[in-house]
Parts: C-alpha cells; structure tokens; sequence
C-alpha cells in the first residue's frame, strides 16, 4: 500500500490532487526532490540529457541547462492547453508556455543533481478581479521552480533565466506580483494549465474561498477623493498636459496612454486632460465614450462637461523626431544632383 502513497507524498500536494497546498515541502530534506515523477517521461532518457550539462558547480549546471532549452526549444502558443512532459517537449522541439517549459527544466536540473520544486502562482490583479466578481476573458498566472543552490533554497524563473537568490521558501508574493499558492513535486497530480479545465476549476474554487488578508491591497478597486486631475497622452505630450493642470492648481492623480478600462472609470466626477493631434485624441473615441457618451461632441470646443467630469481636449502639434528629422534631411540630399 505505501508504495502507491509515496509520488503523493512526495509531490507536495494532498492526496487530493485538486486541493493546491502551500507549505508541504519538506525543506530540511532536499534529497527528496531529485526524484523525478514517471508522469513526467523517460527516466533514463531525462538522465542522459541531464548528465550531458551537469557541471563541476551548482550555479553552471542550472545555466547549462536553460542555455540548452533556449537553443533546443521553440515557443508555440496553441500547445499551452494539453498535457506535455518532457517527452513531448522535447519530440516536438516546442513549449506552449510557462508550465510545460518549466517542467522541462525541472526534470533535467533534478536529474543533473539539483534538487527542484514546482510553484504554481497568480497574478494578484487576476485574483482581485475574480474576488470583485468581474468579467475576465483570460486567466493570467506563472510556474516557478524553487532549486537547491550551492547548498540553500533560491526562486528561479526558468523563462527568464532569472534566480533569486534573497529569496525565502515562506514569501507568497513572488516578482510580477505573482501569490504562490501550489508547491509539488509532481506537475501532473498538482494539476497544471496544461490540463487547462481541470486547472481553471481547481484555480476558481481555490481563490473564490482564498483569505483576501494575504493579497496585496486591490489598487484597482479605489478611487480619488477630492477634484483632480487625469491626463490622457504620449510623451512628451502628457508632460506638457501636466504642467498645464498644475499651473491651474489641480493635482494629477494619473496620466495615461493605455489600461483605458481601468482609469477612465476612476476619472469619473473629475477633471480629464486629453491631447488630441488635428482633432484626433490620443484615447480611442469608442472607448471615452463607453463611459462618457457623448464625450466626442466637446472635441470642436475644446471641452465639455459631462454627469460632474469635465473633459479638456488640448490641441498640441504633432513633433517632429530626431529620426524623423534625419529622414527628411537624407531625403533632401538625395534630391540635389550629384557632383
């Protein structure tokens, strides 16, 4: 009976591969994580490759082999919804995405030696928005690798070629403003997005019941008190709208040129700078006007006030670039008769 325990066990997970758990690794025992899962390919094929980039030192073993899957693999996006190991990975010469690359990688650093867990994160905005209950079209998440390096636990993006080295197993806010939520030792039963409907269940239930306590402040849900200023624009312009506002005694809660969805709203009860070129605003006019209607209409005056927001539209000239210039200038040259 123990021996069907044992890849649960050792995986990190619960016996219930759809529960994720955080804290099941054993730190104190790094050996057990050079065990590589059988779900996870050849065994004596993964060894073979491994052994080839195992180097004299810790560091350069974990180089040799994300240099190596940087030459050998390709990026092919419709890949990222099925479950691939090493095998596939490797046969087809391609990765989907962070998950099958990472476990890839995870399996040859453990059987070069270096003693590797899989962290399975969100974007802490992704979770917000389930949390508020908002529509989403995409599901926006990362795998790391945590590895035993030169003798202490260190984070590694494996995608990035990037390791942490002030790192501590217990952080749950990891770069990109990632929470970790899953660690294990097998991919295959922790459940990963290349078992995408499964893994879209397992992410929802898990973060529709998650403490919001252990989630950084949601910056989206909030707004500005007081009247103030938004400007809309592209450098240099949105400085120039700036200095504009703060001549006029408003301060500038937020300037912009994208994420419309996300500050257009918190302007509204505001005052809106928005530099337009021969009458064009840098905001999308289908855009403004999902939430102002009508806000088009006060283009020709060069204002208008809609439901307490007052929207500017400044007119500003159109710059001509250092490149631009260059252009224009070889262009004239070729036109004069050669000597």
């Amino acid at each position: 009976m123990w021996r069907f325990l044992i890849p649960f066990l050792l995986s990190g997970s619960s016996l219930l591969a759809a529960e994720p758990v955080f804290d099941a690794i054993d730190y104190n025992a790094p050996e057990k994580y050079l065990i590589t899962p059988v779900s996870l390919g050849d065994q004596a094929r993964i060894k073979s490759e491994a052994l080839k980039l195992k180097a004299d030192t810790d560091q350069k073993t974990v180089s040799n082999v994300l240099d190596w899957m940087n030459a050998s693999l390709k990026y092919q996006a419709d890949l990222a919804y099925q479950w691939r190991n090493f095998d596939s990975v490797i046969g087809d010469g391609c990765y989907g995405g962070c998950a099958d690359y990472a476990i890839a990688c995870g399996v040859l650093l453990k059987s070069a030696g270096i003693p590797t867990v899989w962290v399975k994160t969100m974007d802490v905005p992704w979770i917000w928005t389930l949390k508020r209950g908002d529509s989403f079209q995409t599901w926006s998440g990362h795998v790391f690798l945590e590895v035993y390096l030169d003798g202490k636990w260190v984070l590694l993006d494996p995608g990035a070629k990037r390791v942490y080295l002030n790192y501590s197993p217990e952080t749950r806010i990891l770069p990109g403003n990632r929470f970790a939520y899953h660690k294990g030792n097998d991919p295959k039963t922790m459940i990963m997005s290349l078992q995408w409907e499964a893994w879209k269940q397992q992410t929802k239930t898990y973060f529709s019941k998650l403490d919001p306590s252990l989630l950084p402040v949601d910056t989206a849900a909030s707004f500005v008190l007081g009247k103030t200023c938004f400007v809309i624009g592209n450098s240099p312009y949105y400085q120039k709208l700036t200095k504009l506002a703060q001549e006029k005694g408003l301060t500038v809660a937020k300037s912009f040129n994208t994420g419309y969805d996300t500050y257009l709203p918190l302007a509204k009860g505001h005052v809106i700078y928005i530099a337009t070129h021969a009458g064009h605003p840098t905001v999308p006019i289908a855009t403004l006007e999902k939430y102002f209607p009508n806000a088009s209409a006060g283009i020709k005056e060069g204002r208008i006030t809609i439901e307490g927001t007052e929207i500017l539209f400044i007119e500003l000239p159109r710059e001509v670039s250092l490149n631009e210039k260059q252009k224009k200038l070889q262009q004239e040259k070729a036109k004069l008769p050669a000597k």
